[in-house]
């Protein structure tokens, strides 16, 4: 059985979530839901943070969210969002 996870957000991301339409951040919540029932999926590419560690960036259609799983405490931490206007 698989542990479950819970998410954290940056307060950058909770300044994007708290500005957008109510569609956006019920979209937003799907996606960070969609993260946690599978923390162990693999982004679209990996960035470094300021201290080495491995981000993973998944776009969702007009979303780019950039992350870190914590598997020891069941978390995954969204560090940034970014809404690609399209």
């Amino acid at each position: 059985m698989t542990p479950t996870y819970n998410y954290t957000v940056a307060d950058a991301v909770l300044a994007v979530f708290a500005a957008g339409t109510k569609r956006q951040r019920e979209k937003l919540l799907r996606i960070f839901g969609e993260l946690t029932s599978d923390p162990f999926l693999a982004g679209d590419a990996i960035q470094l943070d300021h201290i080495g560690r491995p981000l993973q960036v998944r776009r969702f259609g007009e979303w780019t969210v950039t992350y870190w799983p914590e598997h020891l405490g069941n978390h995954i931490h969204i560090v940034a969002l970014e809404h690609l206007r399209m």
